[in-house]
């Protein structure tokens, strides 16, 4: 089976993430700025914030999807490459803070006196660039709401339920699904949406 991208990245570039807070820089008076390789920190950032909008816009339609409206099982994907519906909001979500995080720090770079870019007219058009793409982030987090997020919840709730099937119970809704002449996963849905019914009835709530 094919590795995923981000395992094969991981096994390349080892590290131990610290956290922001735990970070600081010791420059030496004696290292040497070269204005000339300001171009690779801008070409990054246009790229970070090209980036960065694309995943705004995936997060912000993927959150209003219900879960049950794409999928059976709360899950989607197949041969090996499978991921809850809940799992890739949560990961859209993780890369956007991870990519502001790095727009952030290279636009914070950027502004460093030692690159000689006070006046550099494509450095501003990126910062600018860049704080647009967060007046994004916070439109999404303001206009969606809890219920636009619920996306898997009963569906994952009826994996679980699958997952807790004793053997008896299978061949109870086996037996069912003859009868009726449809499938077990129709008769299975009809009994996970009694119990959520049931759920919502007594206010447990996703």
């Amino acid at each position: 089976m094919r590795k995923r991208l981000t395992q094969r990245l991981a096994e390349f570039f080892p590290y131990e993430k610290k956290a922001k807070g735990e970070l600081k820089r010791e420059i030496t008076d004696d290292f040497k700025y070269n204005p000339k390789k300001l171009k690779h920190l801008k070409h990054i950032l246009h790229s970070v914030n090209v980036s960065l909008g694309t995943l705004i816009s995936a997060l912000n339609e993927f959150s209003r999807i219900k879960g049950p409206d794409i999928s059976p099982d709360g899950m989607i994907g197949g041969r090996g490459y499978i991921m809850t519906i809940r799992d890739i909001k949560e990961g859209l979500n993780t890369s956007v803070k991870t990519l502001t995080d790095v727009a952030d720090s290279i636009a914070d770079e950027l502004t460093n006196p030692k690159w000689e870019a006070q006046n550099d007219k494509e450095v501003k058009e990126l910062i600018e660039e860049k704080e647009k793409n967060e007046d994004k982030v916070e439109e999404v987090e303001e206009e969606i709401q809890p219920e636009d997020i619920k996306n898997s919840a009963e569906v994952e709730k009826l994996s679980d339920l699958i997952e807790d099937i004793s053997p008896d119970e299978d061949k109870v809704i086996g037996k069912k699904a003859s009868e009726k002449k449809v499938s077990s996963e129709d008769i299975l849905a009809q009994e996970v949406q009694k119990t959520l019914v049931m759920f919502n009835s007594i206010g447990i709530k996703n």
